[in-house]
């Protein structure tokens, strides 16, 4: 390997775990806030929270790496372009698309990677944090007492308090409504002063309420007021989480495999029922009960195309971003040639508007293909398709230094002069 060859692989490396671990904290920045959420008021452990952004870790990676690799691109032969390097190379009379090979063997090692991690780590993932956050949904609240505030987290409860001691555990101006016991109306509970305590467990807080009223309404509709001395309301704290086996697993938690078994699945029910129309086809129209068999099924048959598309859909997404890292380099190794400019603020906004542009069209091709509006290939492979003009007048200038589009109208040009005489 050669001197210029060995430093484009000590160029484009490090940029592009640079760029991935900017991209990466960037995009995690949005789980943050529901992590910070999470601790603050459902109380989850620390240790629980790190879980969570660890599994959350495959999804932002696989949104990140193309974008990185078209970053890297972008500022390794864009600062090569700057620093004149590229000029020296053409002077000593070597290709410029030398330079190039080392970067496309990267991104061609990258590629598979991608398709194999977008095709089982990445759906792992994605079923253990939906199912940790699923239980974490059910698991109660952090119970904190307040000041002043209408606390309902509590099982069974609603309760107010006026004034806290925190130093002696003691309460005052108590207020709680009972709304257990399956009643229409709750009872509620007032008292002037109170303590608090817990059981050795912490999984009951023990309410002691003292010189004050009980008011609720009778199994006869009477209303009935009961005064006490002491009152003990035992109010159950258990706030542990229970992790559940999930057995359900949406297509984006589908492995590669297990997509391709359903799609596999779905065609041949597609089959059926076509088969199945068909044959019904042939038979009396005017018969009501046959009328009704056959709008059946083309309901059935409705909404099995909706999955299948569906499914497709998802298989074509994974392989097309897993490509678009490969093709992304395609794109950015040229345009920083040409922009000759190798600055990480250069990578990043043209990559960023790049991606964003990029994106919408991947989300617009995936919302027409669910919808069967279009085909999943076609929408799934849209955005790299419509790339592969612009990659091959780019590479076309920055490494053969000639322009395809000028080649092009030269020849339409010479066919229409032709064509005068």
């Amino acid at each position: 390997m050669r001197i210029f060859e060995r430093e484009t692989f000590r160029q484009i490396i490090p940029s592009f775990v640079f760029a991935i671990v900017v991209l990466s904290f960037i995009l995690l920045m949005d789980r943050l806030f529901l992590l910070a959420d999470l601790l603050v008021r459902k109380g989850v452990a620390v240790k629980i929270i790190g879980e969570i952004m660890f599994l959350s870790l495959p999804f932002v990676i696989s949104i990140s790496t193309p974008l990185a690799i078209l970053i890297g691109g972008v500022i390794t032969f864009g600062r090569m372009a700057q620093d004149n390097e590229i000029t020296a190379i053409r002077a000593a009379g070597i290709p410029t698309w030398r330079i190039f090979v080392p970067a496309l063997v990267f991104g061609a090692v990258l590629m598979p990677f991608m398709a194999f991690f977008n095709g089982f780590v990445l759906p792992e993932s994605q079923y253990q944090v939906r199912g940790l956050l699923t239980d974490i949904a059910r698991k109660k609240p952090s119970l904190r007492i307040q000041e002043r505030v209408f606390l309902d987290d509590f099982p069974g409860y609603m309760v107010y308090i006026g004034v806290i001691d925190e130093r002696r555990s003691e309460v005052s101006n108590v207020v709680i409504f009972e709304k257990s016991k399956g009643k229409g109306v709750p009872s509620f509970v007032t008292a002037p002063r109170g303590k608090i305590d817990y059981t050795p467990d912490d999984r009951y807080m023990i309410l002691s309420l003292y010189d004050g009223e009980i008011h609720e309404l009778t199994t006869n509709g009477n209303y009935r007021r009961l005064d006490f001395q002491q009152h003990t309301i035992n109010i159950l704290m258990d706030d542990e989480l229970i992790r559940r086996n999930r057995e359900y697993r949406g297509d984006d938690e589908k492995r590669l495999f297990q997509l391709l078994t359903v799609v596999k699945e779905n065609k041949k029910a597609v089959q059926e029922l076509k088969r199945q129309l068909d044959s019904l086809a042939a038979k009396n129209s005017d018969n009501e009960a046959l009328q009704f068999k056959r709008d059946e099924l083309r309901t059935q048959l409705r909404y099995k195309n909706t999955e299948l598309a569906r499914s497709l859909t998802e298989v074509h997404k994974r392989f097309s971003l897993a490509f678009s890292a490969f093709f992304f380099l395609l794109f950015g190794a040229p345009l920083g040639v040409v922009l000759r400019r190798g600055g990480v603020g250069t990578g990043f906004i043209v990559g960023l508007i790049f991606f964003a542009v990029y994106y919408v069209v991947l989300l617009g091709g995936e919302n027409f293909a669910e919808g069967g509006r279009i085909s999943p290939f076609l929408g799934m492979w849209l955005p790299n398709i419509l790339l592969v003009v612009p990659v091959a007048e780019l590479m076309a200038r920055a490494f053969f230094e000639v322009s395809l589009g000028e080649k092009i109208i030269n020849l339409l040009g010479l066919g229409s002069g032709a064509g005068a005489r």
